[in-house]
């Protein structure tokens, strides 16, 4: 994986923590390739109960 590759999304790592995080991110996706799409809902679904949706004011769902 490219540091483009994520870059291109709008991270920028901003000190020396967050590059080293990456660059063990990078070797294991290296290592284990990409993940399913399943395995990335299940983390999603696993997450729900602690993260609150916040939508601007006037905002209707459709």
């Amino acid at each position: 994986m490219r540091n483009n590759d994520l870059y291109s999304f709008g991270f920028q790592p901003k000190d020396d923590r967050q590059i080293m995080i990456f660059e063990d991110f990078k070797k294991l996706r290296a290592v284990f390739g990409t993940p399913h799409r399943f395995a990335y809902l299940r983390s999603l679904v696993r997450t729900r109960p602690n993260v609150r949706s916040v939508y601007p004011p006037g905002w209707k769902f459709r």
